[in-house]
């Protein structure tokens, strides 16, 4: 072989390699994080908008007795659904609350902290209660709110 033929082939294959990290670094992430009680430090997987679009309302229903959606089982537990971009935390006993998991202040996505009863953003510093109002800035807009109902293991999650 020949020393242009393999420069040739080497220059090819890695071409191919970089090709392929590129093409992995554009896939698309997982519709959902979920955690029974992340400290406020990861950030979560961010987003930009509200609850949904203007013209679809948020209507739909997860089972609570499959992963990943188990950590709903437990008080304290929640998950933050990105396809509908809703945050839904277990509050106690068989009560759920679900709100927009946006922050209204820049955009991020919230985590719920069981030990305080709020959803934090990691990213400036804002909590908001349980009902979606703000407990603390610089976000100065609720939360928009949605309505859930369990059935056994079915949570259903709309507006």
């Amino acid at each position: 072989m020949e020393r242009k033929d393999f420069i040739e082939k080497v220059g090819l294959s890695g071409a191919a390699i970089l090709i392929f990290g590129c093409m992995q670094s554009c896939s698309k992430d997982s519709d959902m994080t979920y955690s029974s009680n992340t400290p406020p430090n990861t950030g979560g997987t961010g987003g930009t908008g509200g609850g949904g679009s203007a013209s679809t309302k948020i209507d739909f229903t997860l089972d609570i007795g499959a992963a990943p959606y188990d950590v709903l089982k437990k008080e304290g537990g929640f998950i933050v659904y990105s396809a509908d971009k809703v945050i839904i935390a277990r509050i106690a006993g068989n009560a759920f609350i679900a709100v927009s998991s946006v922050c209204t202040h820049a955009g991020a996505t919230l985590e719920y902290i069981s030990s305080t009863s709020k959803f934090y953003c990691s990213a400036h510093g804002s909590n908001f209660n349980q009902t979606g109002t703000v407990a603390n800035g610089p976000a100065s807009e609720a939360l928009k709110q949605y309505k859930t109902s369990l059935d056994g293991n079915k949570l259903r999650v709309y507006e």
